[in-house]
């Protein structure tokens, strides 16, 4: 399910009309209505708007569903790490951002979450591949030398902790930066073991991302 069906699915569970939760987040009903036909996202700054409005989690609205345990580390769920508890894990250090554009491959399985990353990293003058998973992203990499490599963690086919070790295994020379809403210690820890360079936690601000590429 994707965000647009998750937000039609949520606002008509709470007998919301489309131009009433436009109303509570301050924008038209035409931008709610091309939310959910998928003609358009919402800006990721208003992600944590919009799952209060629908009184779900981000997570839930970027249809991240949390268990018992990381799908992806096996580990049991722990505390949900902010970026900043994040980074200190990591031991990173804001770095000044170049004006040099790079070449950006994004990979998630989230058509919308693509979509976003594409033009926002698209204007900032970088030029951006997508894959929708692991495996796809590996076939990128094969046969193009990219610089930065954006890596969600929950995809079908291969996963990011998946890809992130193969990638080092291979010795592609490129930045992995894990974008994901499973922040767990556990999870930001296996990361950074597996070769990780950062970890951006869902949702997030733009400059948080561009600092990062670099």
């Amino acid at each position: 399910m994707n965000i647009g069906e998750v937000i039609k699915c949520r606002r008509q569970k709470r007998n919301l009309t489309q131009a009433e939760l436009a109303v509570q987040l301050n924008i038209t009903p035409q931008a709610v209505s091309r939310w959910e036909m998928n003609i358009s996202y919402p800006d990721i700054a208003m992600l944590p708007q919009i799952a209060e409005a629908l009184q779900i989690s981000t997570d839930e609205l970027l249809g991240v569903r949390l268990s018992g345990t990381c799908r992806d580390c096996g580990e049991p769920t722990d505390r949900i790490l902010n970026q900043s508890q994040a980074d200190s894990i990591f031991d990173y250090v804001p770095a000044s951002v170049s004006g040099k554009g790079k070449k950006v491959l994004v990979t998630d399985d989230a058509d919308f979450l693509r979509g976003l990353l594409e033009d926002i990293l698209t204007k900032k003058g970088h030029t951006v591949l997508l894959a929708r998973n692991g495996r796809e992203c590996l076939d990128i990499l094969q046969n193009e030398n990219v610089d930065v490599c954006v890596l969600d963690i929950v995809m079908p086919v291969m996963d990011g902790m998946e890809t992130l070790k193969k990638i080092r295994e291979k010795g592609y020379p490129v930045k992995v930066i894990m974008l994901s809403a499973l922040a767990q210690a556990s999870c930001v820890r296996q990361a950074l073991e597996l070769g990780a360079d950062s970890f951006v936690v869902k949702p997030f601000h733009e400059d948080c991302l561009f600092e990062r590429i670099g």
